[in-house]
């Protein structure tokens, strides 16, 4: 089924045309060509409209907005609406992700609150900063800022230590449930995103080295673009590898502190005898394995961008 769906301009994004399906988003996945503009390498966290399913032959709903890494242009292509986080320059992002932030936005929110507990471009980390920015966050339930949050709860940074608080963040940010089959169908679909979100991150890199090579070879001056048809500098390019490297590497960190949270819920459910509820062991599990499977990904992609020169 295809419906084409018009979107207008949204907060950041540019709006357009869209044609949904339900099809795997890698499919369609390709080398960017040579001579296009920076946009084309500027990876974002995208806000899709939702797709519109058929329920049986008669019904047909709108599915939730769903979030994917994405490059900004492909964003507004597709209609959506996306958070932008520059790590190649610090000083500036948190000026940028702030009006998002104050407005609501879960995802500007919990980059905001990175910002202060790393103390990115900051004279020092502000740990209760962060902390009131990731509690903005995950009372939205946005699992990424409830495991931040629970971090600080267990280590008593910008908030009191609290590991009872932090345990429930931790199972909060988990998405583990008493329903198996609800569980295995989340699970799943995240497995599929972050499949696509990796494809995505490696097609970048791999432009990015090709375009990098290619400027390096001709050695151009600054000041002209490495190929011709508007297409992005050597300084540019770089600046992009730089941040998506520091992404990469970031999204692997915040995956290694949900393997921590993981271990930390086991070795709860062992401490209460919980251990042998072999369903939600049996979740933990399948959990477990897929963040290890992730966070070996994004290491990988990260030692990738770190070559490009």
């Amino acid at each position: 089924m295809r419906v084409s769906i018009c979107s207008g301009l949204l907060v950041i994004g540019v709006g357009g045309c869209v044609n949904t399906q339900e099809t795997s988003d890698v499919a369609g996945i390709e080398p960017i060509a040579p001579g296009r503009g920076v946009d084309d390498y500027v990876l974002v966290d995208c806000l899709l409209p939702g797709q519109i399913r058929q329920l049986g032959t008669r019904m047909t709903y709108l599915a939730p907005r769903r979030m994917v890494k994405s490059t900004k242009s492909d964003c507004g292509i597709r209609g959506g609406e996306f958070v932008l986080f520059d790590r190649s320059d610090y000083g500036s992002a948190l000026q940028a992700l702030l009006p998002k932030a104050q407005g609501g936005d879960p995802v500007a929110q919990t980059y905001v609150g990175e910002i202060y507990e790393k103390g990115l471009g900051l004279s020092a980390p502000d740990y209760a900063n962060a902390a009131s920015w990731y509690q903005r966050a995950a009372v939205q339930s946005h699992s990424p800022a409830q495991t931040y949050l629970g971090s600080l709860y267990e280590r008593g940074l910008g908030v009191p230590t609290d590991k009872a608080k932090a345990l429930d963040l931790y199972r909060q940010a988990s998405g583990l449930t008493e329903d198996r089959l609800i569980f295995e169908s989340k699970l799943k679909a995240e497995r599929a995103a972050f499949q696509q979100e990796i494809a995505v991150r490696n097609r970048v890199a791999a432009s990015l080295r090709t375009q990098l090579r290619q400027a390096s070879a001709s050695k151009p001056s600054p000041r002209k673009t490495t190929s011709g048809g508007g297409g992005a500098t050597r300084a540019q390019l770089a600046r992009q590898a730089k941040s998506q490297q520091r992404d990469a590497q970031s999204e692997a960190d915040r995956v290694k502190k949900e393997i921590h949270a993981i271990e930390q819920i086991k070795q709860s459910d062992a401490d209460r005898g919980a251990s042998g509820d072999n369903g939600k062991t049996a979740q933990l599990g399948k959990l477990e394995l897929t963040r290890r499977e992730q966070y070996r990904s994004l290491l990988d992609t990260s030692r990738q961008l770190s070559q490009v020169d």
